[in-house]
């Protein structure tokens, strides 16, 4: 190594004393730490008498012998030394210090460390193996510490007794292990791998690398953060409807610059592209704050804007095509983070913990862990009080304290601060048209029928008395051929508000522009009504229809209905039977369905039926003499055909009867004779009866 190279290990502190080994594992485990002097102090406060006690011997070229160690104290120990340590070590323990602790003018604060408590022991043997596998054995399985430690002393128990079918009997017994021995045997081999085997993969990442650097922005609305979360606590949604208990999502767009919450709202469904439209559309929109925060801080208002990026989980609501449509409209982008990876959006999960501290943890209805649940005899159902509307005021007042609450990731400065600063220098983006903005965030529904009553769509009619007949007058005449009815109809696409049913908006495709059409429904037209809210309200009318009678009740009274409707008109009936039995002797209809046959049930009526006479002295009765009931065959009726040449024959039959006296006076000739047949064209048997024989099967 040249002197280069050593000053530029020198500099880069990469030069060092490797510490001397030999000694036993702790003491070998102490001088190889990078522990200071300070540190080895307090792990160990005689270090320092050691250290002292070795340096002041080795500045005066005391040497290793018990005299000579008493004699250097008696010269050197200097009354400072006595004040501060006290009176001087035994010469004897001193010796063994010069000679285990370092060498002469070279001793270090961390080998006049103790190893007393750090003692590593290397237990062999039996017992060692038996603790060491029976340890593994906690972090495949779902034993306690107190199991393993019944089960290391039940193994070493056979093993004492020679009944152990792994090994051998010792020659001296083996000792019991405490619980705490155990708990250290366990403790030991905590690890990423074994944390991972007894609680899953992903709590050995979160436990190990659930930590890191997150995103990083330069400016204001450089990127957001969404995420959604259930809030712990029992609501009532609406009181007069009297709608069941349920548990609210809190949803939030945090600014990854400052902190603030661009927006947030609760809602009672699964996570779905509609909240993810309605956090979009409230961050463009200004904000409502509490009165005593508006008067000191007015910008609280202006905490909006469109972001450049949003940091995103891979839900679904995130992957649809609506999204991709959202991002298209206002030139966002959209990017993804590793599932199950909350370090990429640990802002808004700080947001979160932020206002359950704030808010859920403390309004009536949260939930609390079953132990004080019980304890307290607190039910959150019982005690859940709060409205929807009661609830998002709180959460609004909690998120404007946060703004103005100095945060610990922002060097003690309030994101609202932030957002200020930020905002001054690179200014708010809006969208330009808020209008196209918001529809274009709306979802879509495609291909609906639109009629002279307007749009039916979940249950609920949209209209409007002026605006569908124009509508119908645009869009008919495209209409494709095969797509018209009778009436006046056509194929349309309109956009709705998941969060405000009281209107929708049609496509318009000739003019290219959207027309509004109002809710009819009686109830929707007032007051904003959520989607989800409508599809609660239809549920309960559903659940109290079925309480009020079954689906089988009204099957029956209907089939009743049907017979009665039956009897009144026997004919019909009759004219359905034949048909059915014809249908039932078709080939194509009997391919598919089979052999089939109905028996037709029929109300008893008075009937006469005919008297058997029977002599009582033969042995032998039959009703042969008595006649069916069954009417006489009758001849189907002739067709034209039949019909038109039965005439001509009896045309042709009037003209050979008549005398050429009972002629008219113009057509006084007499009729033709009937021509000689040849013999050679005479046909023994007649067409009809050779008809007849070719499609007789049976004459073959």
């Amino acid at each position: 190594m040249d002197q280069e190279r050593f000053r530029e290990l020198l500099q880069n502190g990469q030069f060092f004393q490797m510490a001397d080994r030999g000694q036993s594992p702790a003491k070998n485990k102490i001088a190889e730490s990078h522990l200071t002097p300070a540190e080895c102090e307090e792990l160990d406060p005689e270090s320092a008498l050691r250290l002292a006690t070795l340096r002041l011997l080795d500045r005066n070229g005391v040497m290793t012998g018990v005299k000579a160690i008493s004699a250097g104290f008696a010269e050197h120990w200097t009354p400072e030394l006595h004040a501060k340590y006290g009176e001087a070590p035994n010469p004897h323990t001193v010796k063994r210090w010069m000679r285990e602790r370092g060498k002469v003018g070279d001793r270090d604060a961390r080998e006049a460390t103790s190893a007393q408590g750090h003692h590593c022991y290397d237990e062999d043997g039996i017992r060692m193996e038996i603790r060491q596998r029976l340890a593994l054995t906690y972090y495949v399985s779902k034993k306690s510490v107190t199991d393993i430690n019944v089960l290391t002393n039940a193994e070493i128990s056979r093993v004492n007794d020679g009944t152990s079918l792994e090994y051998e009997m010792p020659t001296e017994p083996l000792l019991p292990v405490s619980m705490s021995t155990t708990y250290r045997d366990i403790k030991k081999l905590e690890c990423e791998q074994t944390v991972a085997a007894r609680h899953g993969k992903q709590a050995a990442y979160s436990r190990w690398r659930g930590a890191g650097k997150g995103h990083q922005a330069e400016r204001p609305l450089e990127f957001g953060l969404m995420d959604h979360t259930p809030i712990p606590a029992l609501l009532v949604i609406d009181v007069e409807r009297a709608i069941i208990l349920g548990r609210p999502t809190f949803s939030a767009l945090v600014d990854g610059f400052s902190r603030v919450v661009l927006s947030h709202m609760l809602s009672f469904n699964a996570p779905s592209y509609a909240t993810v439209s309605e956090l979009l559309r409230r961050s463009v929109l200004p904000k409502i704050v509490p009165p005593i925060i508006k008067n000191k801080h007015p910008e609280a208002q202006d905490v909006c804007g469109l972001c450049s990026t949003y940091h995103v989980d891979g839900g679904m609501e995130f992957r649809s095509h609506d999204m991709e449509s959202m991002s298209k409209a206002t030139g966002a982008t959209i990017r993804i983070s590793g599932r199950k990876k909350p370090r990429e959006r640990a802002l808004v999960e700080r947001i979160f913990l932020t206002i359950h501290n704030y808010v859920s943890s403390k309004v009536a209805g949260a939930h609390l862990p079953i132990a004080l649940s019980r304890e307290y005899d607190y039910d959150p159902a019982v005690d859940a009080v709060l409205t929807l509307d009661e609830l998002e005021a709180l959460i609004m007042f909690a998120i404007a304290v946060y703004h103005t609450t100095p945060h610990g990731g922002l060097n003690e400065k309030q994101p609202l601060l932030c957002w200020k600063q930020g905002t001054a220098q690179y200014g708010i983006v809006l969208p330009r048209d808020p209008r196209i903005f918001e529809k274009a965030l709306l979802p879509k529904i495609n291909s609906h029928r639109l009629t002279h009553a307007g749009i039916e769509w979940n249950g609920l009619r949209f209209g409007d008395y002026k605006a569908v007949p124009d509508l119908l007058a645009d869009l008919v005449p495209l209409e494709g051929k095969r797509q018209r009815l009778k009436n006046a109809t056509a194929t349309v696409s309109f956009r709705y508000d998941p969060y405000d049913l009281r209107k929708i908006w049609v496509i318009n495709r000739k003019t290219n522009q959207d027309v509004e059409l109002y809710c009819q429904t009686a109830g929707y037209t007032d007051e904003p009504i959520s989607l989800w809210m409508h599809e609660q309200i239809r549920e309960k009318a559903k659940a109290e229809a079925a309480d009020f009678n079954s689906r089988e009740w009204r099957d029956a009274c209907r089939a009743e209905l049907l017979d009665a409707i039956d009897q009144l008109t026997p004919e019909a009936k009759e004219r359905e039977r034949k048909l059915l039995a014809k249908l039932y002797e078709n080939k194509r209809i009997r391919s598919i369905t089979g052999e089939l046959a109905s028996l037709q049930r029929e109300r008893p009526e008075p009937v006469d039926i005919p008297i058997i006479y029977a002599d009582v002295i033969e042995h032998e009765m039959h009703d042969a003499d008595t006649l069916s009931r069954r009417p006489a065959p009758q001849k189907a009726a002739p067709t034209a055909a039949k019909r038109r040449s039965n005439r001509q024959k009896a045309k042709a039959a009037n003209a050979r009867e008549a005398t050429p006296e009972d002629m008219p006076d113009r057509d006084r000739r007499a009729p033709a004779p009937p021509p000689t047949p040849d013999a050679s064209t005479t046909d023994p048997e007649p067409r009809r009866e050779r008809k007849k024989r070719s499609n007789d099967s049976s004459y073959f």
